[in-house]
Order: structure tokens, then sequence, then C-alpha cells
């Protein structure tokens, strides 16, 4: 794909955002067409989705969508290969929407702290200014 070819689909992704900002049933819509055209299969599939990636590009919406399309021992999978229960509180669960909200709540909880280690380092290395 050439700059012009992507900068037309980002254009068509951003009218798409616009219309699903305006409108909750579109939004809706939307957000199943993504889920079974495999766009988000970008971000990897089974334990080996990277959910950060996807909760850091697409939103909590998109992990959600994303991770509703798994089976409970996919969403299993996810959560033993990030290290999200190390206390095995799941192991017992049969829910997945339990299971995907201990994911989106893990994932939300890593992603920040790798984002505030990351801003750390810009202020240290700043701070002999002040």
């Amino acid at each position: 794909m050439d700059a012009r070819e992507l900068q037309q689909v980002t254009e068509m992704f951003r009218r798409l955002a616009a219309v699903a900002n305006a409108d909750a049933n579109t939004a809706q819509q939307l957000r199943d067409a993504l889920a079974e055209s495999g766009l988000l299969d970008v971000y990897g599939a089974g334990s080996n989705l990277d959910v950060l990636d996807l909760l850091d590009a697409g939103g909590e919406a998109a992990l959600r969508t994303r991770l509703q399309a798994l089976s409970v021992a996919e969403l299993r999978g996810i959560i033993a290969a990030h290290t999200f229960d190390p206390e095995k509180q799941s192991a017992r669960w049969r829910s997945a929407g339990r299971l995907i909200d201990l994911i989106v709540v893990r994932a939300h909880e890593q992603l920040e702290a790798e984002q505030a280690a990351q801003a750390t380092p810009a202020m240290s290395a700043a701070s002999w200014m002040l």
C-alpha cells in the first residue's frame, strides 16, 4: 500500500468514526462489521492476541469486540499468556463476560503502567533544567 492509498483508508476510517460517534445504532453496526471483517486479526489471534496494542489503538470498545469473538478457552489463554491472574481466581469462572472484564481491566492497568514508565525517563532527563 502506498502513502496515497493509506491516506484514503485513514480518511475513510475517520468518516466511519464520525458517523459512529453521531449515532449509537450505527456504532453498533460498525462494531459488528469490524468484528466480522477479520480486520482486528492484525492484532493476533487466540492467546497470541496483543491486547495492549489493540487497546491502545482502538480503545476499550475495539478490545471488547475482539474478545467477544473468542471462546472461553482462548480467553483463558490470553489471561495465562499475559499473567493477568497470577492468583488464579478466574480458574473456576465459566462466564466469558467475567473473563473479558478481567482482561480489559488488567490490560488497562498494564498499558497505563507502560505509558507512565515511558513518560518518566523523559521527565528525568529534563529535570536538571528545573
